[in-house]
């Protein structure tokens, strides 16, 4: 696989077959599909990856998770409405904001209700942080103080403050899960 792959094979083929599904569920319900033309290997269970235009936010194919890559594209005017638009669905999982101002960043970040959110870039983070979805996505591993955190919206983005804060104050956090932050 070439080092800059971003995208690999799909883990098995029942998850390619529900990926195919979705695809073929946004067709039918009316979305614009644009598929790559790019080559696919012979060996595995690949996908192309592909993206959806005219999306409506009822839509199955921007309610439920997919977990392949294809992205659901939705407009919107204002930030108050992306906001209600990225967090009406039952899952939260993750998200990712992409602005060039960083008071947008905080300002829409701090008001996603996911898991993890991105400013600038996604699915980048330290295997080691804490991780976890938002709503449907997920099960809960036992009630945690991060879980909590994460249970009032606040982002990766102020997690990693607010632990440092607090292991200043008492020293009650995991070190051996977050001492490579400070």
């Amino acid at each position: 696989m070439d080092k800059n792959t971003d995208i690999g094979a799909i883990n098995s083929r029942a998850q390619l077959a529900t990926i195919h599904k979705y695809l073929e569920i946004g067709r039918k319900e009316g979305a614009e599909m644009y598929e790559s033309s790019c080559p696919l290997p012979g060996k595995g269970f690949w996908c192309r990856p592909t993206l959806f235009t005219n999306v409506a936010q009822s839509n199955r194919i921007a309610q439920e998770e997919i977990f392949g890559p294809v992205l659901a594209i939705l407009t919107f005017r204002t930030d108050d409405e992306v906001i209600e638009k990225a967090n009406n669905s039952p899952y939260g999982l993750s998200a990712g904001v992409w602005t060039d101002k960083g008071s947008k960043i905080f300002n829409m970040t701090k008001r996603m209700r996911a898991g993890v959110v991105w400013a600038n870039t996604f699915n980048k983070f330290d295997p080691s942080s804490p991780f976890g979805g938002y709503k449907e996505s997920g099960k809960r591993r036992g009630i945690t103080w991060v879980e909590c955190v994460f249970e009032f919206g606040l982002n990766l983005l102020n997690l990693l403050n607010i632990l440092n804060l607090l292991n200043e104050r008492d020293g009650q956090i995991n070190k051996k899960v977050f001492s490579h932050h400070k």
